[in-house]
């Protein structure tokens, strides 16, 4: 429901845009809380615990205020603790009470929160590997210890504040604890706070595509709207290779990487690019060849075989997830099922980006407000929990103890049972950014 406009912030396209988009997710929340999900329980934000709801998959469920609508959950690497930023739609009341939190993996209950007053946190969190965790809030980039308290924050553009109320990019962390960030340009942070260096400062368009790093940190991956896919060198952000994809490399999605290095971009024409580590179109994938029309938002999860899934938004049919060869060839789809009528289309898409799981099940949300299990061999539906409410940019992580982590558009974070035991060992790219930690590297 989220869209990414193309004009100057302030000019009245853009805001004839907002306004769209404004009345769209007001449609979208009304048909969402008014009882249409099937399963439904709740949307004025209570909590549930263990047994407190219809599906017995759902192991617990707490409300995190003044809500969750961006960002995906990342875990600490003992799978212990769930970090989650707080943030407001487009139609919510603003807030003075953000906050980014750490939960409890065993029950939801709140173990630190650290206060950010009115600044949103609208992207995921990533987990370093001394266990310190990087955010975007406003405009803002921190890192906090594993105990909540601050270890740097460092302002990033603070003259161009977003003017339209979208998610962010999320940061990658390399292994010597580097931070690269999307917003208002590509800025590398080193591990004391301080400003590397900065790219794309021109951008007309604020980021939301969001960076990778490459093994051991050697480069970095980076394509948005207005820029190619470019690989980047760490030390001094000079371009190593660039290559454009498509119209305007309109990228919403975060690239992934392969087990050879291969970059998985996929782009907002539907289409999907395997490009090598040398700057190399090796294969593209359009979902027009297959007889689909969409965009693609949702990030790509490569599995052990090599096959990569992703899910699809604004399409015909709404919402598809595709599982793509390693060739570049079609192997399955799944389209959701079972929705009810007299619910806009729209309303159907999927920009949760797939995990995997130790067995090959492939776990993705649904804006209708459900989680799928799917069969990796064929697509075919193994299960299914409703949700309260609709999942956009959530992600789920998987736990190695038998469960996913998820949050809704209200706010609502999930814990629930499954058939995977982690993620999927071998696998090069299992789930948005990568781990269950989210570095994206």
């Amino acid at each position: 429901m989220v869209h990414t406009g193309e004009q100057n912030a302030g000019s009245p396209m853009r805001s004839e845009w907002r306004a769209g988009i404004q009345q769209r997710t007001r449609g979208a929340l009304l048909l969402l809380c008014s009882g249409v999900l099937a399963g439904a329980t709740a949307c004025d934000g209570g909590s549930t615990g263990p047994g407190n709801h219809a599906d017995p998959r759902i192991r617990w469920v707490v409300t995190v205020a003044p809500g969750i609508y961006y960002g995906s959950p990342a875990l600490s690497a003992d799978e212990q603790t769930i970090y989650v930023g707080t943030s407001i739609g487009v139609m919510g009341s603003p807030a003075t009470t953000h906050s980014f939190k750490a939960l409890s993996a065993s029950n939801g209950a709140t173990l630190w929160s650290f206060p950010l007053g009115a600044r949103e946190v609208r992207s995921s969190p990533a987990v370093a590997l001394d266990a310190s965790i990087t955010f975007v809030a406003g405009d803002t980039v921190f890192r906090l210890t594993a105990a909540g308290t601050l270890v740097w924050r460092q302002g990033i553009r603070p003259d161009q504040v977003m003017p339209v109320d979208v998610g962010a990019s999320t940061p990658a962390v390399a292994p010597d604890g580097s931070a690269y960030v999307a917003l208002g340009g590509l800025y590398a942070i080193d591990a004391s706070g301080a400003i590397r260096w900065r790219r794309f400062e021109s951008n007309p368009e604020e980021f939301r595509a969001a960076p990778v790093v490459g093994d051991n940190g050697t480069v970095v991956y980076f394509a948005a709207h207005n820029v190619p896919l470019t690989a980047l060198d760490p030390s001094d952000g000079h371009t190593v290779w660039s290559l454009p994809l498509g119209v305007n490399d309109h990228v919403l999605a975060s690239p992934a990487l392969g087990a050879d290095g291969s970059i998985y971009v996929a782009t907002n024409g539907c289409e999907l690019y395997a490009v090598s580590p040398s700057g190399t179109l090796r294969w593209m994938f359009a979902a027009s060849s297959a007889g689909f029309t969409c965009e693609m938002r949702s990030s790509p999860a490569i599995g052990s075989d090599g096959t990569i899934y992703l899910g699809t938004t604004h399409g015909n049919p709404a919402s598809v997830v595709f599982a793509i060869r390693p060739n570049g060839t079609l192997k399955w789809t799944f389209t959701p099922t079972d929705l009810p009528p007299g619910v806009p289309a729209d309303h159907f898409d999927i920009y949760s980006s797939p995990a995997i799981g130790s067995d090959g099940t492939i776990h993705v949300g649904h804006e209708f407000g459900r989680v799928h299990a799917l069969d990796p061999a064929t697509g075919a539906e193994r299960w299914r929990v409703e949700t309260r409410s609709g999942i956009t940019w959530s992600s789920p992580a998987l736990g190695a103890a038998g469960w996913l982590v998820i949050s809704d558009l209200q706010g609502n974070v999930y814990s629930i049972t499954t058939d995977s035991h982690g993620l999927q060992a071998g696998a090069p790219w299992p789930r948005f950014r990568r781990s269950n930690q989210g570095r994206g590297s």
